[in-house]
């Protein structure tokens, strides 16, 4: 592809940059979506194993004997304890926010993209794509304003997707894999 000479290669440099960042906090935020509701399916099976147990043993009780009533109620105080965890951490919760997350990250992902082809194609001068990139920008800070944490195994599971797996990559050869044929761009060998 030959590129067109008058566009802004520092800016579409940072762009690119940007555009792999994001990439990256995205595949974070989609893996600790499947985290969290990994833990909630575990969470609410769990619940479901106590509620049995106590309701089990109370009903025996009821035939049995004392013995039962016992364990019920061990059962009944373990089932609220738990009940009081899961309220406290609601994985669910926090799937749907990194999920919204992750959303939002994959919307300014693909807005990158777009610039980056408004830049290769000359489309946009250099305080247009100077205003869009800022923008961006801003997008970005909202979005992480109000991000969750990510957990360090998220993490470790992006870096697995994006660095072995290849998911997303960030050199100019790994990117021209990530992009259309229009946007590639030869020259990094990073």
């Amino acid at each position: 592809m030959i590129l067109n000479t008058n566009m802004d290669k520092t800016n579409l440099q940072v762009i690119r940059e940007s555009f792999g960042r994001v990439s990256y906090s995205h595949k974070t935020h989609e893996k600790e979506v499947e985290i969290q509701s990994r833990y909630a399916t575990i969470v609410k099976w769990v619940n479901i194993g106590l509620i049995a147990i106590t309701t089990g043993s109370l009903l025996g009780a009821l035939f049995a004997g004392q013995t039962l009533v016992v364990i019920g109620a061990i059962f009944s105080a373990l089932t609220l304890g738990f009940s009081i965890y899961q309220l406290s951490f609601d994985p669910e919760n926090k799937a749907i926010r990194h999920k919204q997350v992750a959303n939002s990250l994959w919307l300014i992902r693909e807005k990158y993209v777009n610039l980056m082809a408004d830049i290769i194609n000359g489309h946009l001068k250099e305080d247009g794509i100077a205003k869009c990139r800022d923008e961006l920008l801003n997008e970005l800070d909202v979005v992480y304003k109000s991000a969750p944490e990510t957990s360090g195994k998220a993490y470790k599971m992006a870096q697995q997707a994006l660095k072995i797996d290849e998911e997303l990559t960030f050199s100019d050869k790994e990117l021209n894999q990530l992009l259309p044929t229009s946007l590639h761009i030869n020259g990094s060998k990073k």
